[in-house]
């Protein structure tokens, strides 16, 4: 009787050892899996001539950021809706929003290039009466517009990651009598940043070292990025996105 209840609880013994051994990779994998779901993204891209991509054949800044994020193993297919515009300004932002808000409202992340068209038309509208006075008077008419257009977004999508690209410097060389354009165009962005800090799931994205002393990077026009320009663009927004918990790192 001994060595039969021996022989017993050895098999019991070897059984569960067997149960232990196997399951536990099996939790294990399934766990990385529940981790990683790739889930489909979809972008909206909204703004000037930037988000258009003029400069370049290839589709500029949202392409490539596009690129970017279908390289990662948490996403499976990025859908993208650009309503880039060349020559729009900060004034025509809202009805752009409006008109697109069904697919607003469907979006992971929203990319913004605004601003320039602004800075161009007060130089236009003023040449020859150029002050620093009137280029401060338009940065808070835009600031104004900036904050209600994000209300705007806000309303029609709570949760979309809201990126907004800041100013680069192409003018001094176009205007080259304008002297105080680098601190214009600082104040600007500065602005812009202030406002965007007001709200959640939001990113200021700057831009502006990346074009100093770097004629190379512009187009043949001597104002919009180039090939390379654009993708330099897009690389500081796919870092900024990084440091941030929606995208991760």
């Amino acid at each position: 009787m001994n060595r039969l209840l021996l022989l017993f609880l050895c098999v019991c013994l070897a059984g569960c050892s067997s149960t232990s051994t196997t399951t536990a990779p099996t939790t294990m994998q399934e766990n990385e899996q529940e981790q990683i779901k790739p889930r489909d993204l979809h972008v909206v891209a909204l703004g000037d001539s930037l988000t258009e991509g003029v400069g370049d054949g290839k589709g500029g800044y949202v392409t490539l950021v596009k690129q970017y994020l279908e390289k990662r193993e948490d996403v499976s297919e990025v859908f993208v809706q650009n309503f880039g515009k060349r020559g729009l300004r900060s004034e025509q932002l809202t009805d752009i929003i409006t008109k697109n808000e069904p697919v607003i409202q469907k979006a992971d992340l929203i990319l913004i290039t605004i601003g320039g068209n602004d800075v161009m038309k007060v130089v236009r509208s003023h040449f020859l009466s150029l002050t620093y006075e009137l280029f401060v008077k338009e940065q808070q008419a835009f600031a104004s517009r900036l904050d209600e257009q994000l209300q705007l977004l806000r309303y029609i999508n709570p949760d979309a990651y809201i990126v907004l690209v800041g100013l680069y410097n192409p003018f001094s060389a176009a205007f080259p009598n304008i002297s105080e354009m680098d601190g214009i165009i600082h104040m600007w962005n500065e602005g812009s940043k202030k406002v965007f800090s007001r709200y959640d799931y939001t990113l200021f994205v700057p831009i502006v070292d990346l074009f100093e002393g770097r004629d190379d990077i512009l187009y043949d026009d001597q104002f919009h990025p180039n090939t390379r320009g654009y993708e330099l663009i897009a690389q500081r927004i796919y870092e900024y996105l990084q440091q941030h918990e929606w995208i991760g790192e």
